[in-house]
């Protein structure tokens, strides 16, 4: 069992009304090259990978049609074995997978199709070069904006649209009770609700508060983990953050850096998620010193939902990047990046091979993968 070292430091923060890029913010050392890193992960893969297979029951096993996005204003596919840029729904909840690029400043690279537009302005986080943080901006006209914490270059040399998806409305989501002074955002976003699909809990709608109490709301019965689960969230100026959510349904919001004011004057919930059990989840082989985080969160574990794999649990330990490999039935077609939550609610990612390898990356120090890594609220497309 290994020890929390969350930083805890929150101030009070005013709600803001425009989103405009922090200054100041230390540039990371590391850009992530997905061709650099794939051959790393060939080189060197993981043996021994868990035996075992997805659930077989029909509801779990659907293979999804993918519809290909048309990228403009001189966007392009990343390439380096990333799979181009598509679109699917899945019970209203819509999914998005690839990598892009672009040598320009336009930050709108495609629009959704009309079956896959949003009902209300979304904000989705997504995982940008060298690990660090970024938002798509997805309106009702199906018009996509990326947004950098940091730099645009970080926008500009890769942004992975593997795992971020969002709720097309709020049909059959339950409302959610705001306390301590956290009320919705409003501004053309939803309200804060929460739906329960085969077992996975989407939340959607953004918030904000006056205040500096981090504990939001509290999830009704039905719609709560067995277990503690940390998800990563879009913050304020497209800051990291995330949601610590406990058995008992409290929710509350930590911002990267102990930085409240992020969170207190912007927090979306579009695109998180969470699994409320280990029911039908393959529990992974972690190796190379990584070891299942305990401390009331879950296993390290996987399943195949709808063609859409997801994650559960949190990591630790780690004496070298790569933490597992995925069994035959869960490994990618191409190279798949997606955005997990660290110590601290710092930022990380993995990188997922077609091999199965899967890589751990943190945006600044590694030691913040290694102290914890959580797998909540990831998904990828194989």
């Amino acid at each position: 069992m290994f020890a929390r070292h969350d930083q805890d430091n929150r101030g009070a923060g005013a709600r803001g009304l425009t989103r405009n890029n922090h200054g100041g913010l230390a540039r990371r050392l590391r850009r992530t090259a997905v061709g650099a890193v794939c051959a790393a992960a060939v080189a060197g893969p993981l043996a021994g990978a868990a035996t075992a297979q997805a659930a077989t029951s029909a509801p779990h096993t659907l293979i999804t049609s993918w519809t290909s996005l048309t990228l403009q204003n001189g966007w392009t596919d990343y390439g380096f074995g990333a799979a181009g840029p598509a679109v699917t729904n899945i019970s209203g909840i819509v999914h998005l997978k690839g990598e892009i690029a672009t040598t320009g400043t336009n930050s709108q690279p495609f629009t959704l199709p009309v079956g896959d537009r949003p009902a209300t302005e979304v904000y989705v986080p997504v995982d940008l070069g060298g690990a660090t943080a970024g938002r798509l901006d997805i309106l009702p006209t199906g018009v996509v904006t990326v947004k950098p914490e940091q730099t645009w270059s970080d926008a500009q040399a890769q942004t992975s649209l593997d795992g971020a998806t969002f709720a097309t409305s709020g049909s059959s989501f339950t409302p959610l009770a705001l306390q301590n002074g956290w009320a919705k955002y409003g501004i053309g976003t939803a309200s804060p609700a929460a739906r329960s699909i085969n077992g996975i809990v989407h939340l959607r709608g953004a918030m904000w508060t006056p205040g500096t109490n981090p504990r939001a709301f509290t999830l009704p019965a039905g719609l709560r983990p067995n277990h503690t689960v940390y998800v990563p969230v879009d913050l304020c100026n497209a800051n990291n953050g995330r949601l610590d959510i406990y058995s008992s349904g409290v929710v509350d919001v930590e911002a990267e850096g102990g930085t409240f004011s992020n969170a207190s004057c912007f927090t979306s919930l579009d695109g998180a998620w969470f699994a409320k059990s280990a029911s039908y989840y393959s529990q992974l082989t972690l190796q190379n010193g990584w070891a299942n985080y305990e401390n009331g969160t879950a296993t390290a574990a996987v399943r195949m939902i709808s063609g859409i794999v997801h994650f559960e649990g949190a990591i630790a330990g780690g004496t070298n990047p790569q933490a597992f490999t995925l069994p035959a039935g869960f490994r990618p077609s191409h190279y798949v990046i997606v955005p997990v939550d660290l110590n601290a609610a710092n930022k990380g990612h993995l990188v997922i091979a077609p091999t199965g390898v899967v890589t751990v990356f943190a945006e600044g120090s590694q030691s913040d993968a290694t102290s914890f890594t959580s797998l909540d609220g990831v998904s990828f497309a194989p």
